[in-house]
């Protein structure tokens, strides 16, 4: 929290005298301000100005000539003041952009048009008032160190008090009681202090920062010492706006809501003569709000800016059948930003061909496949015509007069390593629909490697007293240094894993690492069954096979995500599941921090910028959960924050920083699992274990919803579980899943801003609470694999 003394008793003494002096001497700078007489004129004894308004422009500070009076239109000056609306929001939220600047152009131009500037006061001289000389220098004094950080956040406030302190420079130096049109600081520590003056509602912000208000009239000085340059002021202001590094507000803001959407959420059978979106805004404070609408496929968007609560409307057009649209609300009222994600699904008109078996893309099907398999259906229940071809051709299928239902289609002569393609069309007499969907094959689903021209095979026996229970679907680690291995091809493409010997089922394998020259070789082998009598072969030495990997097959479909950060961290982050939750590194990452980790190669972050964000996705969001890394911590203690989350929004918003993720108690090397559904609502912090730098540490998190207990697991062991809030696993904005780093209080943004000096491995997500027994022996397995496993001597081919 801010401290509530905001001012020390030197600067509020410098203030008062500053007063003093300021009235007892004359205004020497030149602003404008325009202002509006609304009363009603008569001429002549009729009401024929009755629809005329008398506007005023005033020069301030100019010797003669300051003012210029007319009588305008009510559309001339509803188009002057509208314009004013949308000048003072871009000045005071981006006064430095391109599109203020065109602003400032646009209103001298219809203040000349309308006769509104003083006489002898040229244009270019009318539009310097809105671009003093300090404007320039503050814009390049931004991008000194003594600016806010990107981590700041910001704030305004309309028809204010307003006061502040600090290090740093105030312009113009120095400030009258007279009405002034800008005013700007920037420092590198200060407080700052706006309310306004009907409702009390307001902020403090501190911290390094940069302020503008717009319409100033009070008292300031800026004032240098050695050393040091600092201002005090103190007024009031039309409009007040600071960016800084610590915001709060008085009463706490509360964010805009989106509601009543049409059409409604994941709503199916839209019309496709559908036109437009609508949805509803309110804001609990009455706050004037912005919004923007994006839809994906591209079917139109929209934006408003400062609208009261009510409905608004986002012309459509170009609607497809049976097709998935999504549309984007962003909406924010200055302070806070609310967002909202919505799909709808237009009708069917044409039939409809899914499901197909293979899949599409599908990698590895076996050989002696004998046939084809899809869906097809109808939602008028029309009679479909269809008809499938191959190719190469392998076989076809033509049927007419059917309805819904599943269709195959018999295939044959089908041969190892080659993609087949086969295309489906159906029609119900009007509306034809085509899908062209592939697949690659491989062995057959049973076969004997050393009749396909592997050469060598070692029998693989897991240590019984290690594997605490029958696990189904289970994806096991091997590490081994085999100088028999040498006899591979050079990247590992024909190693395979089968079931058994002779004819047997294969078991997909992913590789980490492999070495020909040393026979080092780190893998992921999936096993349907592992039990305390588990046996399987590996076979080498194939010079002709291709890439025997699967790693998309070798993870089970709980697994969302699985990032082994076995890649140079330059690039991607690999996710080896098909659901592709690709990462990328941010800060200074380089190639030098792909070290040696816990399984293999892993990422060390530096402590100061490095960190991974994986975007959003829906399998990042699951409502039952496992979070588990390999962690080792490079520093003495940790800061305040969480180092591996699925991140929401933060803490200074009444929000979630987390959804579920690691947390750590600052100046200690504790940690915590954590599940936070809302800031003031529910944390929840399950176990608390002291941990030692320089060493790996095996972290686990469930969550089950059937019992709704959270569980943290250490090196294998239960430490601690919780019963939990039904709903802790609530996802309330679209934010990234981030690794060794978090945001920590810093408003509506996503912005890192807490980094820690760790290495990490193995981070996975599954959609499922894994058992205790899972979790035992996966940490039996990975901590020790020699131990956990045997590889048995070298069987040549018979």
């Amino acid at each position: 929290m801010l401290e509530p003394c905001l001012f020390k008793k030197g600067t509020v003494l410098g203030i008062i005298l500053l007063f003093i002096f300021g009235c007892c001497m004359p205004s020497f700078t030149g602003t404008s301000i325009m202002k509006r007489n609304q009363q009603i004129s008569f001429t002549g004894g009729t009401d024929e100005a009755a629809d005329k308004t008398v506007v005023t422009c005033v020069a301030f500070g100019k010797p003669h000539n300051s003012k210029q009076t007319a009588t305008l239109s009510q559309d001339d000056t509803s188009m002057i003041f509208e314009l004013v609306q949308e000048l003072k929001s871009e000045m005071i939220l981006h006064p430095f952009s391109e599109k203020t600047q065109s602003l400032k152009r646009t209103f001298v131009d219809l203040l000349d048009e309308k006769e509104l500037i003083p006489n002898g006061v040229s244009k270019e001289a009318y539009l310097s008032l809105l671009n003093p000389r300090w404007v320039e220098r503050v814009q390049k004094t931004a991008h000194k160190s003594s600016s806010p950080q990107l981590l700041a956040d910001h704030v305004t406030c309309s028809f204010c008090s307003v006061g502040g302190e600090g290090v740093g420079v105030l312009i113009p130096f120095f400030q009258l009681p007279r009405p002034r049109l800008f005013m700007q600081w920037t420092a590198s520590d200060a407080y700052t202090t706006a309310a306004n003056l009907f409702t009390s509602k307001g902020y403090i912000a501190g911290g390094a920062q940069t302020g503008f208000t717009f319409g100033f009239m009070g008292i300031g000085m800026c004032y240098a010492i050695p050393g040091y340059t600092v201002y005090g002021f103190i007024g009031y202001a039309l409009h007040a706006s600071t960016t800084a590094e610590y915001i709060e507000l008085y009463p706490p803001n509360r964010a805009p809501e989106i509601y009543d959407v049409n059409p409604a959420d994941t709503e199916q059978n839209i019309p496709l003569s559908t036109s437009e979106l609508q949805f509803s805004i309110q804001d609990a404070d009455s706050d004037l709000m912005s919004y923007s609408v994006t839809t994906e496929p591209d079917i139109g968007s929209a934006s408003g800016n400062l609208k009261p609560f009510g409905v608004y409307k986002v012309p459509i057009s170009g609607l497809h059948d049976f097709t998935n649209y999504t549309w984007h609300v962003v909406v924010t009222d200055g302070k806070d930003i609310t967002e909202g994600t919505f799909t709808f699904t237009t009708e069917p008109i044409a039939p409809i061909i899914s499901n197909p078996s293979p899949a599409d893309g599908e990698r590895d099907v076996p050989m002696d496949i004998s046939y084809m398999q899809f869906i097809l259906e109808d939602f008028q229940g029309d009679a479909i015509d269809y008809s499938v071809e191959t190719s190469p051709n392998i076989g076809s299928k033509h049927e007419t007069g059917v309805y819904d239902g599943t269709y195959t289609v018999p295939i044959s002569a089908v041969t190892y390593g080659v993609t087949y393609r086969w295309y489906v069309n159906a029609t119900d007499g009007t509306h034809w629909a085509r899908k062209i969907f592939s697949f690659e094959t491989g062995y057959p689903s049973q076969f004997n490697p050393f009749e396909f021209g592997w050469r060598y095979r070692k029998q693989i026996t897991i240590h019984h007293t290690l594997v605490v229970d029958i696990l189904e679907d289970y994806t096991l680690f091997i590490s081994t240094i085999d100088p028999n291995l040498m006899k591979a091809q050079n990247d590992g493409d024909d190693i395979l894993f089968m079931s058994g010997p002779g004819t047997a089922k294969r078991q997909y394998h992913e590789i980490e690492t492999f070495n020909q020259i040393t026979g080092k070789l780190v893998a992921w082998v999936n096993i349907p069954t592992l039990s305390q009598d588990t046996i399987f072969y590996m076979y080498y030495g194939n010079p002709t096979c291709t890439n025997q990997q699967n790693p998309e097959k070798t993870w089970n479909s709980h697994y969302q995500a699985v990032w082994h950060l076995n890649n140079i961290p330059t690039g991607v982050i690999v996710d080896s599941t098909s659901y592709d939750n690709d990462g990328t590194s941010h800060g200074g990452m380089a190639t030098s921090d792909l070290v040696d980790g816990k399984t293999g190669k892993c990422l060390d972050f530096d402590g100061t910028d490095d960190y991974i964000l994986v975007p959003d996705s829906s399998g990042l969001k699951p409502t039952e959960l496992t979070l588990s890394t390999w962690f080792h911590s490079n520093q003495e203690i940790f800061p305040d924050g969480h180092f591996l989350a699925k991140q929401c929004y933060d803490y200074w918003s009444n929000s979630a920083g987390q959804t579920y993720g690691f947390d750590t108690t600052p100046d200690t090397l504790i940690i915590d699992g954590s599940f936070e559904k809302d800031a003031y609502e529910q944390l929840e912090l399950i176990g608390n274990y002291q941990i030692e730098p320089d060493t790996w540490y095996s972290l686990v998190l469930t969550f089950d919803e059937s019992t709704d207990i959270g569980s943290l697991y250490v090196n294998g062991n239960l430490e601690g579980t919780k019963n939990c809030d039904p709903s802790v696993l609530w996802y309330n904005s679209p934010w990234d899943f981030v690794m060794a780093g978090c945001r920590f209080g810093v408003g509506h943004e996503q912005v890192i801003n807490t980094f820690y000096n760790c290495r990490l491995d193995e981070v996975r997500v599954s959609n499922t609470p894994l058992s205790s027994g899972w979790i035992a022996t996966e940490y039996a397995n990975q901590n020790n694999p020699t131990g956990f496993l045997n590889i048995g001597p070298e069987e040549p081919h018979p």
